[in-house]
């Protein structure tokens, strides 16, 4: 399916789900307050919940600026969607049409974007704000400036797969993504496969940022062979506050580089956590410092 195609697909109605959007011609307006107080308050709203109020009280707002505010945008194969409840519950029974319509959104909790082609493109310019404390991304090929105005007000990412350029369309490595993201508190972050979002200064860059230290979570999974796990493992073993989860497999690192992890492992099993948590660390999905399947 090509570009043109998956956004087309986001028209197609489905009639046992609800519409997000109603919409109906305002009447004319006699406000008290001059037309330059009225543009900019139109034009700058302050924040989604007074934007929501404005547009409740008076039609007129809506139709001169059309944002829509949303709890969650999941935007995958088959469409965009959206929770019917106030806050996001994964019932994603509200579909949104936006081919042909003048609507923007403002997505204030969750964003959830699969996309294994380009048709996210088409999506961003439809987004008004985004202050998703959650944002999910699987697979999408965002520009740098994209990426930053997606996850401005993210604190719990999930990034699978996510290739992100900068101004000269080279791929940005993990540790710059962690360098613009200084307000998150976790990250759930999976590899590349091939390593190229690794470089040789990534763990050093990484251990020395201060608010990495201050995540209360770490999961990276499908680590390769070119991240630093000497360097990481002290770096775990320093800041146990964080709570690791690693995955490797075999398709991505040597029978050497396991070695170097099976012994750290040893050495977790015996090493004094207090009331932290120990870390996990697997091996084709099967964790060795517990011994069970992830």
């Amino acid at each position: 399916m090509d570009i043109t195609e998956q956004v087309a697909a986001l028209a197609i109605p489905n009639r046992r789900k609800i519409s997000v959007f109603f919409h109906g011609s305002s009447k004319r307006q006699c406000f008290d307050f001059p037309k330059f107080m009225m543009d900019y308050i139109l034009k700058n709203p302050k924040s989604s919940k007074l934007w929501k109020k404005l547009i409740q009280s008076c039609k007129w707002f809506f139709d001169k600026n059309p944002i829509v505010v949303i709890p969650c945008l999941h935007f995958e194969d088959n469409g965009l969607s959206t929770c019917y409840t106030q806050h996001w519950n994964y019932v994603h029974d509200r579909l949104i049409k936006l081919i042909n319509t003048p609507f923007k959104l403002w997505i204030t909790e969750l964003l959830e974007i699969v996309d294994r082609g380009a048709a996210v493109k088409h999506l961003i310019p439809r987004i008004y704000k985004c202050n998703a404390e959650e944002v999910k991304l699987f697979c999408p090929l965002l520009t740098i400036d994209e990426f930053a105005f997606l996850t401005r007000k993210v604190l719990d990412p999930i990034f699978y797969a996510t290739r992100i350029l900068d101004k000269n369309k080279k791929l940005v490595s993990f540790e710059k993504i962690l360098e613009l993201l200084p307000q998150i508190q976790s990250i759930n972050y999976n590899f590349m496969g091939d390593g190229r979002d690794v470089t040789s200064d990534t763990v050093k860059k990484i251990t020395e940022m201060e608010h990495v230290k201050r995540f209360y979570r770490m999961k990276l999974q499908d680590i390769p062979s070119n991240f630093d796990f000497d360097a990481f493992s002290k770096f775990m073993l320093e800041n146990k506050q964080i709570w690791f989860a690693l995955s490797f497999y075999d398709r991505t690192i040597t029978e050497e580089y396991m070695v170097k992890v099976k012994a750290f492992v040893e050495k977790l099993k015996t090493e004094d956590y207090g009331d932290h948590r120990r870390p996990e660390i697997c091996l084709n999905d099967i964790d060795l410092v517990f011994d069970n399947y992830w």
